[in-house]
């Protein structure tokens, strides 16, 4: 737990706030995203985790402004949740390595930055930026694909995460695909280069957004991002086919040496100066 504290005696100190996020975070998890009645069971659980701590909503509410007004302390608070989150899911059995191990041959995960990561609303905590360098890995017709999975801790307000994956290829054109999230779960984009441009470059960022028409707010609201990865994954090339493929005798299936040939002045004839056409019977 973190051992700092605030400034003042009338918050609680940033291991205290730590501690009852990762209880939130917890109860939330265990939750049904269906359940009709997961409003209610969030007041009940929060209620809960206060009794838990000897807390009074008022004095969380009096907490968490005061962060919000110190974003680099609740930004520091957030780094040691997403650590101990990152610890829970390891513990659980959970992958947070960039092991390749797990992926085929034709498959690698080139995700170069933290897998776990925290979004607060407040800027410019609410992004998280990623490049990624190409070299001899990528390949014409290759498939990008990003996936990771979102758990929202929110008191209130609409949760709106957005992931964007903006691809440059080496016609210098750029190709964007956009990931929504609203709700905890998997989600996952992708970007096929099917004209085999081949990639020049990857980029993208991660952005918790605030609805236009909504005020400012002291509640809570945050997404913790977790087991993120960026897959590249090659693409079978077809070879092309003949237009008009050969026997395996080698000979033209087309054409045959018994077939009867017609000059350009008997095509032209009149019907009753044409030869006469014998008919053809099959060779053995």
């Amino acid at each position: 737990m973190t051992a700092c504290s605030s400034d003042s005696s009338d918050v609680l100190s940033m291991g205290e706030m730590e501690d009852i996020l990762y209880d939130i975070h917890l109860s939330q998890n265990i939750m049904d995203d269906n359940n009709n009645d997961r409003r209610v069971n969030e007041i009940k659980n929060r209620e809960a985790i206060f009794r838990k701590y000897g807390i009074t909503q008022a004095e969380w509410d009096s907490s968490y402004n005061y962060y919000c007004r110190h974003a680099d302390k609740l930004y520091e608070i957030y780094e040691g949740l997403s650590e101990r989150i990152r610890t829970e899911v390891i513990d659980l059995g959970g992958d947070v390595s960039l092991d390749e191990a797990t992926l085929s041959g034709d498959t690698v995960n080139i995700w170069n930055s933290e897998r776990n990561f925290i979004l607060m609303q407040q800027t410019p905590y609410n992004l998280n930026k990623f490049a990624i360098t190409t070299d001899s890995t990528f390949k014409a017709g290759d498939v990008l694909t990003l996936q990771f999975d979102a758990n929202f801790i929110f008191q209130e307000g609409s949760r709106n995460l957005v992931a964007i994956l903006a691809v440059t290829l080496s016609n210098d054109s750029v190709v964007t695909n956009t990931c929504h999230a609203s709700s905890n779960g998997r989600f996952t984009t992708s970007f096929n280069d099917y004209k085999r441009l081949g990639i020049k470059s990857v980029k993208g960022y991660f952005i918790l957004l605030r609805n236009n028409n909504e005020q400012v707010s002291s509640a809570f609201r945050l997404a913790s991002l977790e087991n993120v990865r960026l897959i590249l994954a090659h693409s079978k090339e077809v070879a092309e086919q003949p237009t008009n493929p050969k026997p395996a005798d080698g000979k033209d299936s087309l054409k045959t040496d018994s077939a009867p040939r017609i000059t350009r002045d008997e095509l032209f004839a009149r019907p009753e100066d044409r030869p006469k056409i014998r008919s053809i019977s099959p060779q053995p």
